[in-house]
């Protein structure tokens, strides 16, 4: 013979049950944010091993590249935009000179992007200057 579920076990009992739905969104959110971070450890160890054992001259030209950072800096005196376009432009110059390769695939891959950005930016503002045609509401009533 059972016993009845005393007045705890009934409490424990509703609280689980109104608990499910946000459990569930919580297994949900966990299942998206797993193969994330497993990617980013992964990158990590990668970044590490490639450091252990870095191609020969890798310092230098980071260091130079990194120095190109710190005089952009010091001459992007003003505003904030400056401060930001400067350092990376600099950085951008510098990793241009020893990557070459890699900077033309990078130009390559991105420049349809920004082509298309610039595009749709283009588009926005025109609509912005010249207003189209003015449609009929079909609340106005038609002389």
């Amino acid at each position: 013979m059972e016993t009845e579920a005393g007045q705890l076990e009934n409490g424990i009992a509703s609280l689980r049950t109104s608990l499910e739905p946000y459990s569930a969104w919580c297994q949900d959110v966990y299942g998206n944010i797993r193969p994330k971070v497993q990617r980013v450890t992964r990158f990590g160890n990668e970044v590490c091993a490639y450091l252990r054992q870095p191609p020969e001259g890798f310092y230098p030209r980071a260091g130079i590249i990194g120095f190109a950072g710190v005089v952009g800096l010091f001459l992007a005196r003003g505003s904030r935009i400056k401060r930001i376009v400067y350092p990376a432009g600099m950085v951008a110059i510098g990793s241009t000179l020893y990557y070459p390769e890699q900077a033309v695939a990078i130009g390559k891959s991105t420049g349809d992007s920004v082509y298309d950005w610039a595009l749709q930016g283009s588009v926005a503002l025109d609509k912005l200057v010249r207003p189209g045609k003015k449609q009929d509401s079909p609340s106005d009533p038609k002389p």
